[in-house]
C-alpha cells in the first residue's frame, strides 16, 4: 500500500467516526489526513509527509478553534424552561400559596407559579426552577 492510500483511509475513518461521536474532534483530524493524502504522491520522503501531516493538523485545529468551536459554544445556550431560570419576572396575578393560584409574566408570556409565600401584583420575583409547566419563584 502506498502512503497516500493509508493517509486517505485514516482520514475517511476519522470522518466516519465523527458521524457517531459528534464532538468536532475527529473531523479536523480527518480533514488534515485527507489534505496530506493529496500532497503525499508528490513527496518521496516519509519524514516530509509526516511533517506535512503535523503542520496540516495544527492548521486545521487552529482554524476550528478560531471559527467553528466558538459558534458551537454559542448555540448551546439555554432555551425554553431552562432558559428562564435565574431571570426576573413580574407578578401579574396575585400569588396565593394555599390555593396555588397566581401568574408571573416573562418574555411576554404568562406562567403559572409554585411559591411558598404570597406575592402581590407588580412584585418582582426571581425564577429558580420549573415544576412541570409551572415556574418556581422566590422574592427578588
Amino acid at each position: 500500500m502506498e502512503t497516500w492510500q493509508i493517509l486517505a483511509g485514516v482520514g475517511v475513518a476519522l470522518l466516519v467516526i465523527e458521524f457517531f461521536t459528534p464532538s468536532f474532534f475527529t473531523l479536523p483530524a480527518g480533514l488534515a489526513f485527507l489534505v496530506t493524502a493529496c500532497l503525499s504522491p508528490f513527496v518521496a520522503d516519509l519524514r516530509i509527509v509526516l511533517a506535512a501531516l503535523t503542520v496540516n493538523l495544527l492548521i486545521v485545529y487552529w482554524i476550528f478553534q478560531r471559527q467553528v468551536w466558538p459558534r458551537v459554544k454559542q448555540s448551546n445556550q439555554a432555551t425554553n424552561a431552562s432558559g428562564m431560570v435565574g431571570k426576573t419576572a413580574i407578578v401579574t396575578e396575585a400569588i396565593d400559596p394555599l390555593s396555588g393560584a397566581g401568574y408571573v409574566k416573562l418574555y411576554g408570556d404568562s406562567w403559572s407559579v409554585v411559591s411558598e409565600q404570597p406575592f402581590e401584583v407588580g412584585a418582582k420575583v426571581k425564577i429558580i426552577g420549573t415544576d412541570g409547566n409551572k415556574v418556581v419563584i422566590v422574592p427578588l
